[in-house]
């Protein structure tokens, strides 16, 4: 009996690593690729005889060839750790508390990520790579707006600040995925934002204009 225990456990490991390794295989091809020949030169199907996998393997773990340039599952770790951020945070503390857990990753850490972006920002003026982009930023940033107003105990449709938090999340998601600007952390936009709502709520001097 604890043989077929030890089996049981066992079985989604090994289930789990297998799928890992298809899953790079078909990046690593991907990748590979798109380096030779370009994006748009690229198929799904020589993908495929690259990665020796079926047509049906790659739709299995990825969606299209675009999302090859991106990484798995885009922000949810940062807003997994928004949505778990403790219930006294005010929205800017639990985010800034998702940042500091997750170190900012928009995208897992991985051997390619590197290559990934490079390969990205040179093939982002491709109107299917850049259209897939700010669809993956739109997910993040109207994800984030629900957390917010769930957090806020609010009505989005009534109360503007979750999709305040999300268009600002956007632009700067926006910023970093499309415009190459990866050099600038999370934590530094936080601070620029919170350093901009600072001023925008203190006193304005006789005259000034905002």
């Amino acid at each position: 009996m604890q043989g077929q225990g030890t089996d049981t456990v066992a079985e989604p490991g090994l289930r789990d690593r297998k799928r890992a390794r298809t899953r790079q295989a078909i990046r690593t091809a991907g990748l590979d690729l798109f380096e030779e020949q370009g994006f748009e030169g690229t198929t799904v199907d020589q993908i495929c005889r690259r990665a020796d996998v079926a047509h049906r393997t790659f739709f299995r773990y990825y969606e299209c060839k675009e999302a090859l340039l991106f990484g798995m599952d885009f922000g949810a770790a940062v807003l997994d750790a928004f949505a778990a951020a403790p219930a006294e945070l005010d929205l800017w503390g639990a985010f800034g508390h998702a940042v500091a857990t997750t170190d900012g990753q928009l995208e897992e850490p991985a051997e390619h990520s590197a290559r990934r972006r490079a390969l990205r920002r040179s093939f982002v003026e491709i109107r299917s790579v850049r259209d897939f982009a700010l669809v993956m930023i739109d997910a993040f940033s109207q994800r984030a707006g629900a957390i917010a107003a769930e957090r806020l105990g609010v009505d989005p449709a009534v109360d503007l600040r979750p999709q305040a938090l999300a268009a600002l999340l956007a632009g700067m998601t926006r910023r970093r995925v499309l415009d190459g600007d990866e050099m600038r952390s999370l934590q530094e936009w936080a601070e620029a934002f919170r350093a901009l709502l600072r001023r925008f709520d203190a006193p304005a001097p006789a005259g000034a204009v905002r």
